[in-house]
């Protein structure tokens, strides 16, 4: 495949181009050559969208970088510290709820003095139990959710 050569006047029209300037022999040549007006088309666009940019922002110094990233690394090492808590704590949690559930269902509970006392009051225990588990299972939500709202801080 045989490749074409450039025109010779592009260099001097992307010149006249950027710095606004233009002559009447590059002016003349663009309305012939459409590799320069091609080159002219992308040097425009080129043009106008740095001149849409932003001017670029200050850095911040080096010191306030440093100190920040410090910061990030303690807090990300005092989050993974406490997942091991945390799910110790849940899997407790989850262990005794069905344990408890276990021994009162299988009525190994008769042997401590509550068993007797909660055959006899049925009508009261159930409910009694039921709400004992959504309170437990609503503080263990919040603590978890304050755990995280304020590790997060």
């Amino acid at each position: 495949m045989m490749t074409k050569s450039p025109c010779d006047y592009e260099n001097s029209v992307v010149k006249s181009l950027k710095s606004g300037v233009s002559t009447d022999n590059i002016s003349a040549h663009l309305k012939t050559c459409a590799d320069c007006q091609e080159t002219s088309r992308v040097v425009m666009f080129f043009q106008s969208n740095l001149e849409k940019e932003s001017p670029t922002k200050q850095l911040p110094t080096a010191g306030l970088i440093w100190f920040k990233s410090r910061l990030r690394n303690k807090q990300r090492a005092t989050e993974r510290a406490g997942q091991p808590i945390l799910i110790v704590q849940i899997v407790a949690a989850i262990v005794f709820s069905g344990a408890f559930i276990w021994l009162y269902g299988n009525g190994w509970l008769n042997f401590l003095a509550i068993g007797r006392l909660l055959d006899s009051i049925d009508k009261i225990f159930v409910p009694l139990l039921a709400g004992t588990i959504g309170f437990l299972f609503v503080c263990l939500i919040l603590i978890f959710t304050l755990r995280r709202y304020l590790l997060e801080k």
